[in-house]
């Protein structure tokens, strides 16, 4: 893979993880979160980022 196309996966993926960190933004703000929940919000998020990275690391851009 070239440098090039490592650099457009790496601002993609940034792009991802700060989409993901507004989703906990907009939850956070909408609901009532105990610390257990909020904890599990957070855990869900992190577990759905570390999937789609390592799913993502694998195939070719278009």
């Amino acid at each position: 893979m070239g440098i090039i196309e490592e650099k457009i996966k790496e601002d993609l993926m940034q792009t991802i993880f700060a989409d993901t960190a507004n989703l906990y933004d907009f939850i956070e703000s909408r609901f009532t979160l105990e610390d257990e929940k909020r904890n599990e919000l957070i855990a869900l998020l992190n577990t759905f980022n570390n999937d789609l990275t390592l799913l993502l690391k694998s195939v070719k851009l278009l």
